[in-house]
């Protein structure tokens, strides 16, 4: 089973990896499930100074793991423009970070309202599965995604993020901001960072890319990422209601 724990993805055997909703993955979806309302539970029971330090320590744990996947890559010699943290959960991870010692506002809806929302569609559909399922990468994949979800719970109960309707206007500014480079990026490299050139193997977003091609497979995709910020706020919407 640890054969190929440190082998790079392209130097694995085709038979190695693990099926979406398979065993191994609904074993990984569970565990991480499990560690999520524990944490959310004693994150619950702290006191405000005891809540500061479990969000910086969540913030510090996501960008230390980004750290020590970079570190992995360069001691095996393929760290490559594929490896870069330009995935929308990699942002999240900084994201995080500036959130849990300065952020406000903006930042906190971006992280409810998207990167959420993204970092559990990884999660369903993860595009790290041609990985063992005990792998350096699986691991901290899984690691990593759960631990995005893990600090935006963490926001949720103690109010520093709320849905807030009025404010989605500043997580489309944040997306407009950052996916033209990213793609821009891309289509010079190659990549395919935040999935703007096709979609990721296994997920939903292929029936796109079957029915309307590329370009024509942004469209229904960007419509789709509106539609989910929307519906995240919505809650802030009904909230702003009641309080007239």
């Amino acid at each position: 089973m640890l054969k190929y724990f440190f082998t790079y993805g392209s130097e694995l055997p085709a038979d190695v990896g693990f099926p979406m909703f398979g065993t191994a993955h609904l074993v990984w979806l569970l565990l991480g499930a499990a560690a999520t309302i524990f944490f959310a539970l004693r994150y619950r029971r702290s006191g405000g100074a005891s809540r500061r330090r479990q969000d910086k320590a969540a913030a510090c744990f996501l960008v230390g793991l980004i750290a020590v996947r970079s570190i992995y890559l360069i001691l095996i010699r393929q760290m490559n423009v594929w490896e870069l943290p330009l995935h929308l959960c990699s942002l999240a991870g900084f994201l995080c970070l500036w959130h849990a010692y300065r952020g406000r506002g903006w930042l906190g809806q971006t992280l409810y309202a998207i990167c959420l929302p993204g970092t559990l569609a990884a999660l369903l559909f993860p595009d790290w599965v041609y990985y063992p399922p005990v792998h350096f990468i699986t691991i901290e994949g899984f690691l990593f995604h759960f631990g995005v979800v893990v600090y935006v719970v963490f926001q949720l109960i103690s109010g520093r993020i709320r849905p807030d309707f009025r404010k989605a206007w500043t997580v489309f500014a944040f997306l407009l901001v950052v996916v033209p480079p990213v793609y821009l990026f891309d289509r010079h490299f190659g990549t395919n960072y935040m999935f703007v050139n096709y979609p990721s193997p296994g997920s939903p977003l292929e029936l796109f890319a079957a029915r309307f091609g590329d370009p024509g497979y942004l469209l229904p995709y960007a419509a789709l990422v509106a539609a989910i910020v929307l519906l995240m706020e919505l809650p802030g919407l009904r909230g702003e209601r009641r309080g007239r």
